[in-house]
């Protein structure tokens, strides 16, 4: 077979940034040797520090940091600096530069408020954005008066036609939106045969623009769903409803977008077809799972030093989405049971706030000495061995590494019913709905008391892991879809 070239397209995960994601995307690069892969990784801003370990077959790793930096394309541009300013000085003297701009800036946030958009047509849109800003200074066109006079003429009507009264800062915070993520789409586009999303975000646009550009065949994996994972932020944020609903259109709007030009969509569980399908409208048929894998002489049981109380382990962020909350009053319920227990979590902080909000109700329910704060691992093989069993209490999920890791290493796995974790737990674990944290309690009672079953299912779990969900199992069906998607397009 002809060797191939792939470009991987990351948002706010690898190389930067640890979790499933990264470590898939890690697995993916390490494994396929024979491919080429250059790297187009969306960033919050540019002091970041990366956290793998790059392989030689990735050739080229393109930075887009959307907050953070003076001019948006110097951390990407193959420009010199002074061919920047440059660019900006000719847009300034250009008086029909910002012109042209307008018709894709109506454009676009025209679809942000239709119910049934024109992808055909937005897809042109992104295209013709991108080619804009090959010849004209970005910060420089936004910025403009012309620009915001448009803006806001046009925000006004759309909402009046709704019966909507829009506030200023909800139209300067729409633009700001639009400035800031629209970065992802002046990023230099190498030639390759396959452009590949790690999600249905703004890091598939590129993926849209080289199918316009090269005509290369883009594969979509969703691991989270995208769009809800999203709308979860953005209703527990405190902006003004306007803006919320602005933000929501336009999240909702990239989505669908990747959906639509995707030529194939890998949900990494059966569980996101369904979202796939009736949200992204996409023909079943494009849809092919391929499910995460894991390194199962990583992930074995060992004989590691842990303490001698029976220990529930979990590892993940200090975030809302993973509901630590709910794992600190399990821990309070298993109390009234097994006094002693001792309930750990491994994983940072995302922010601050949560993390003081869950310590204070550590306090609160009285399980200082059976709740720790673990904090980061990098060896979670060995933090998962450290326990008698797994909690993951998450109320969104795809399908969790950790789940099939902890299994992988003996230990039974009590998971919310969320994403695809049924998919591999259902028979080998035990399911509970998210939040339920006296049904999370009575799971770990019951294995508590009843040791030969824990046992039993213990060794049960990591059979199943090894029925699929190998490293190779995954590696080799995403070669196999590379080569195929790569053929179709020769």
């Amino acid at each position: 077979m002809q060797p191939i070239k792939v470009v991987l397209t990351t948002e706010g995960t690898y190389p930067y940034y640890t979790g499933g994601v990264s470590t898939w995307a890690h697995i993916l690069l390490n494994e396929i040797k024979d491919i080429e892969f250059n790297i187009i990784a969306i960033m919050m801003h540019p002091f970041v520090s990366i956290k793998f370990d790059l392989p030689i077959n990735v050739t080229k790793l393109i930075n887009i940091p959307l907050w953070g930096t003076e001019e948006p394309v110097e951390y990407m541009s193959e420009l010199p600096f002074h061919k920047i300013f440059l660019k900006k000085f000719e847009t300034e003297q250009n008086e029909n530069a910002i012109d042209e701009f307008l018709g894709y800036l109506e454009g676009i946030t025209m679809s942000i408020y239709e119910e049934n958009p024109d992808f055909e047509k937005i897809g042109d849109i992104i295209f013709g954005f991108h080619n804009y800003f090959l010849r004209y200074d970005y910060s420089t066109v936004f910025k403009s008066k012309k620009v915001w006079d448009f803006f806001y003429k046009l925000m006004m009507e759309l909402n009046k036609k709704k019966g909507l009264e829009l506030s200023i800062y909800d139209i300067v915070e729409s633009l700001r939106w639009i400035y800031r993520f629209f970065i992802s789409l002046l990023s230099p586009i190498p030639k390759a045969d396959i452009y590949h999303s790690s999600a249905a975000a703004f890091c598939g646009l590129p993926c849209v623009i080289a199918k316009k550009k090269f005509g290369s065949k883009f594969l979509l994996t969703e691991h989270g769903v995208y769009v809800r994972e999203q709308f979860i932020f953005v209703s527990r944020s405190r902006f003004p409803f306007l803006s919320k609903m602005f933000i929501m259109g336009l999240i909702k709007l990239i989505s669908r977008i990747n959906y639509y030009f995707a030529d194939q969509v890998s949900p990494v569980c059966a569980y996101n077809k369904r979202w796939e399908i009736k949200f992204g409208n996409t023909r079943e048929e494009k849809i092919k799972v391929i499910y995460n894998g894991i390194d199962t002489d990583k992930f074995k049981k060992l004989d590691v030093e842990r303490d001698r109380r029976f220990t529930v382990v979990s590892i993940a962020r200090i975030d809302p989405l993973k509901d630590i909350e709910t794992f600190i009053r399990v821990c309070a319920e298993v109390k009234k049971d097994i006094p002693d227990v001792l309930c750990k979590l491994y994983g940072p902080p995302t922010s601050q706030d949560y993390f003081r909000k869950c310590k204070e109700l550590v306090k609160e329910l009285g399980v200082k000495k059976n709740f720790i704060f673990a904090g980061s691992t990098s060896t979670p093989e060995r933090a998962m061995n450290e326990g008698d069993l797994f909690v993951l209490t998450s109320i969104s999920e795809a399908f969790p590494f950790v789940v099939i890791e902890a299994m992988a290493c003996e230990r039974v796995v009590v998971s919310s019913d969320v994403g695809g974790v049924r998919e591999v737990l259902e028979g080998y674990g035990f399911l509970v709905k998210p939040k339920d944290y006296k049904a999370f309690a009575e799971k770990i009672v019951y294995l508590y008391k009843n040791r030969d079953v824990l046992a039993e299912m213990s060794l049960a779990a990591r059979e199943r892991v090894l029925r699929g969900f190998r490293i190779r199992d995954m590696v080799r069906n995403y070669r196999i879809n590379y080569y195929k998607l790569a053929r179709d397009g020769f």
